[in-house]
């Protein structure tokens, strides 16, 4: 009801000033202040109207007690009629006052705000036209009486309130002040004596200074606002995509989660990472990533719906955040942002595939605090990029139980070292043609007080994400190179090194030679085993690494070679003394025409070179025989030996090491077939 009075109100005004909107360019309104850009600030500025309630209610009570005092002055009955109109228009603002103060208002409802600013400028609009017509009607019905110095005075000092009261608000001031100064001036004009005319002179100063001075205001406060809404949106916005940053997005996230109680709105959050993107940063260069991540901004623009919130919290993680989605919308939607990265991104000419992979958790079925969704979304994310990449994983509680358990796991690691929970086997690397050990390859094992054996495709990678690789890997190194003395001088001990030990410099050279030095083990029997990872991250670095190692005798190992990015270029770039082909070649020799022929080129390319060739995972005597073949002369796999602890080892690798054999007969027959190739040779 009281809207559609201030609506009914909001289009007499609107049917007034319609010829002075037609009539009047844009600028006119701007000057107003009536077109202000920012719907917050135009809030502000209208609930300011309604901030001042004693002080109306008091100008109202003044007004009425000056306009009976002049009527009784005077014995003027014509005045009963200011005091009437005077009573409903302070009833009439009093009125409003009240119900804007009991309304529950909405910042974005431009169309109710104005109504408010509406009925607030009636109200201060007929007040001033009051003023000034009993300003005017004293002059003219009583001069030269005390009631004419009492209202003008009083009509003087409403002026200059006036003036400095709404002094920063153009539309306000120049209303009120215009109400009345012009008929209180015109009536002063009329008198045409020396006094009243300048009288009105000074008044149409004032009135001229204080719309230049009170628009000079306005002008200040919304440069003012201005600049510090825009050093506002800087802090909250990322630079490179304009996307909303971290700290902006997740405050916004929790007012929404703040009002999940009363609407009973699902909220949704989905997590995104792209897949291999440091590849493009590191091979293209970081204005090339940057050009992605912008792309990459625009794509998920274009996939999600109008109002959902995006954030880019930090290299190429992304946030989005659905509000009023049900589940098969968010996953419509995660789909869609998903199909946005089959496209490859055209960098330099180039196209470059760069997918993505998402999660996504739902309030409030897995979640209704800020911590908590977050980490269901990265957990779910977390799951999807281990199946695989460019796969959309929703939360669900078994992944939390994965989660605890690697917490766990993470704590116990921490002690495992000085608990002596740590041990390391190893499997011998074996010259099929003698059946001599030739290397011993030291792989690490966590024997977990409780849960027994940990497997280390587990825990190794909670030992490389929390650091302790650093530790566990010199303490592995110093072991492996001790154990190591106790052999035969002819069988080498291979060790592996995370990237993360790489990462941290030269150190690991002085790691290195610090183990060497302490266990007395020559240089030239130390293997050091290395990944393809370790050399994308900074072959420049890594080069010098490998370099100064190799310079000081120490052999360098290109593990796992043919998976992955692994490349001929290698073998080129960097000082490799042994290469081992991964154990799916193995595996896939005596099946597959494409694989033989893949090994037996890689064969002869390491005979060219000078590097020892080492084939992992031969589990077959076909596969042996194979490889035997080709040349390869280096066998490790459960065909010859399982990984063994410290003792057995030592016995196995004291005499040869026979092929564990399940046709016994066509195995001998392929060692003497060996033996006559070499005699005639």
């Amino acid at each position: 009801m009281k809207l559609r009075i201030l609506g009914l109100l909001s289009k007499l005004i609107a049917r007034r000033g319609t010829a002075v909107k037609i009539g009047s360019a844009d600028w006119l309104d701007r000057w107003l202040d009536r077109s202000v850009s920012d719907q917050m600030f135009y809030f502000e500025l209208v609930r300011a109207l309604y901030s001042t309630p004693k002080s109306i209610f008091s100008a109202t009570i003044a007004a009425l007690t000056i306009i009976a005092m002049s009527g009784a002055l005077s014995g003027d009955a014509f005045y009963a009629s200011f005091f009437l109109g005077f009573f409903v228009v302070g009833v009439w603002r009093t009125g409003i006052i009240f119900l804007y103060h009991r309304t529950k208002h909405d910042t974005t409802d431009t169309r109710s705000i104005k109504h408010w600013e509406l009925g607030a400028l009636l109200g201060a609009w007929t007040f001033a036209a009051l003023v000034g017509l009993t300003g005017a009607y004293t002059l003219t019905a009583h001069p030269g009486t005390n009631v004419e110095i009492l209202i003008s005075c009083c009509v003087m000092g409403y002026i200059a309130g006036i003036s400095s009261r709404n002094a920063s608000r153009p539309l306000v001031t120049i209303g009120q002040i215009s109400f009345t100064c012009v008929p209180f001036t015109l009536a002063l004009i009329l008198r045409a004596d020396i006094v009243h005319v300048a009288l009105a002179i000074f008044i149409a100063v004032l009135y001229i200074s204080t719309i230049v001075i009170c628009r000079t205001v306005f002008d200040n406060i919304v440069s003012r606002h201005d600049a510090f809404r825009n050093i506002e949106i800087l802090a909250q916005r990322d630079a490179l995509t304009k996307l909303w940053n971290r700290a902006a997005f997740l405050h916004l996230l929790e007012q929404h989660l703040a009002t999940i109680a009363e609407t009973r709105n699902s909220i949704a959050l989905i997590a995104i990472d792209l897949d291999r993107f440091k590849d493009i940063n590191d091979t293209l260069g970081h204005p090339a990533g940057d050009a992605v991540l912008k792309e990459v901004a625009d794509r998920i623009r274009s996939a999600v719906r109008l109002g959902d919130e995006i954030s880019r919290i930090g290299g190429d993680e992304f946030l989005i955040m659905l509000a009023n989605a049900d589940p098969s919308q968010v996953e419509v939607t995660a789909r869609r942002i998903l199909a946005e990265f089959s496209n490859p991104f055209t960098i330099k000419m180039a196209h470059n595939v760069c997918r993505a992979s998402i999660g996504y958790a739902i309030v409030p079925k897995d979640g209704s605090t800020l911590d908590t969704l977050l980490r269901n979304a990265d957990l779910a994310l977390y799951e999807a990029k281990k199946r695989g990449r460019a796969q959309i994983v929703p939360y669900a509680p078994a992944l939390s139980h994965l989660y605890d358990s690697r917490v766990a796991l993470e704590h116990d690691l921490q002690f495992a070292l000085p608990n002596g929970e740590l041990e390391i086997e190893y499997q011998p690397i074996v010259d099929p043609r003698s059946g001599r050990a030739i290397c011993c390859e030291a792989l690490l094992r966590w024997n977990h007080p409780e849960l027994g054996r940990i497997a280390p495709s587990e825990f190794i990678p909670i030992a490389e994400a929390t650091g302790l690789i650093v530790p566990i890997g010199t303490w592995v190194l110093t072991s492996a190179c001790a154990e190591a003395t106790r052999w035969s001088v002819d069988i080498k001990v291979a060790v592996n090194l995370s990237p993360v030990q790489f990462r941290r410099g030269r150190e690991i050279v002085d790691i290195v030679m610090s183990a060497l030095a302490e266990t007395g083990l020559a240089a030239s029997r130390l293997d050091l085993e290395i990944t393809e990872t370790v050399l994308i991250d900074d072959s420049v670095a890594t080069l010098a690494i490998l370099e100064e190692l190799r310079s000081k005798d120490v052999g360098v190992s290109l593990d796992d070679f043919g998976t992955g990015f692994a490349s001929l270029a290698y073998l080129n770039d960097f000082p490799f003394s042994k290469i081992k082909i991964d154990r799916k070649f193995s595996q896939n020799i005596d099946r597959s025409p494409r694989t033989s022929a893949i090994i037996k080129g890689i064969a002869q390319t390491t005979r060219d070179l000078r590097i020892e060739l080492v084939a992992e995972g031969v589990e077959t005597e076909i596969q042996l025989e194979h490889m035997r073949n080709f040349g390869v002369n280096a066998i490790q796999g459960y065909l010859f030996s399982k990984p063994l602890p410290v003792a057995q080892l030592r016995r196995v690798i004291s005499q040869p090491i026979f092929p564990i054999l399940t046709q016994p007969m066509r195995v001998a027959d392929t060692f003497e077939r060996g033996r006559q190739r070499r005699a005639v040779s």
